[in-house]
């Protein structure tokens, strides 16, 4: 049976619904194996999401948290905190019953990437696929590195700078991987909401200036809708089947809902 490739062009949403509606999408995999589902969305307010596994209060300055505005939530995937803000992200999630799209973590990894990679070059924004190991590795003997430097297989890079953070869960029905492309370098603040002490505040916005990329610093002309219909074209490309495109039925919006109101700061969510 040919598989279907349904795609959800989200609008600005809180980061409780984001990771909520996230959360839906890999929960009903079981419920068609050949579906893969594709969404791509943005965040209402800068927000910060924290790895599934991790405190709030051990990680995050709270007081200036709160004191700018910004959001927080634990995302169902692992990893450290990431500040989202003027960025565009993408869920990808399917059934591990569907071998096209990846057996294993690397295999997911490869083929999405190779979608997103796609993508951008829709819009000229020339990037390759490679291992941020070489690039890490040593750095992360030193430093903990922000989650956005985290090193991975098969990243989207420019150069040698990080374009795309991503990350992956498995359950025992589906796979669910999103990840965020920044837009402009608000995601560089990220080490002033963090419990750290001067010096190593500065060392991470260093960091992060000098090992991560965003697209005004690649591209300054293209804008995030061009961005997500160059990464809709891209996944359509890539992925041999049916494209359906849709919005939130009535009942998911109510199931999202009902999520995201226990998805209220210092809610784990996983």
């Amino acid at each position: 049976m040919i598989a279907k490739l349904r795609i959800i062009r989200d609008s600005n949403r809180s980061a409780s619904f984001n990771m909520a509606a996230d959360n839906l999408l890999v929960d009903k995999c079981s419920d068609d194996d050949n579906l893969i589902t594709l969404r791509i969305y943005t965040w209402e307010k800068p927000s910060i999401t924290i790895g599934c596994m991790q405190k709030a209060e051990e990680i995050l300055d709270l007081a200036a948290v709160k004191r700018d505005g910004v959001e927080w939530v634990r995302r169902p995937t692992g990893g450290r905190a990431v500040l989202h803000q003027n960025d565009l992200t993408y869920s990808c999630t399917f059934s591990k019953k569907n071998e096209a799209m990846g057996k294993t973590i690397a295999q997911t990894y490869r083929i999405i990437t190779a979608c997103i990679i796609k993508g951008f070059k829709r819009c000229a924004i020339l990037c390759d696929a490679h291992d941020s190991y070489d690039e890490f590795r040593e750095l992360k003997r030193e430093i903990k590195l922000p989650c956005f430097l985290s090193p991975n297989r098969d990243e989207v890079m420019v150069g040698n700078r990080k374009l795309v953070g991503s990350a992956q869960k498995r359950t025992m029905y589906g796979v669910l991987q999103h990840g965020s492309t920044p837009i402009d370098s608000s995601y560089r603040r990220l080490p002033e909401y963090l419990l750290l002490d001067e010096h190593n505040r500065k060392l991470q916005k260093r960091l992060l200036e000098r090992k991560s990329t965003c697209v005004d610093e690649v591209k300054p002309t293209i804008t995030a809708e061009v961005l997500a219909d160059c990464l809709v074209a891209g996944f359509c490309e890539g992925i041999d089947a049916q494209i359906i495109h849709t919005g939130w039925s009535t009942q998911e919006l109510r199931n999202i809902a009902l999520v995201a109101q226990r998805e209220a700061p210092g809610v784990r969510v996983c």
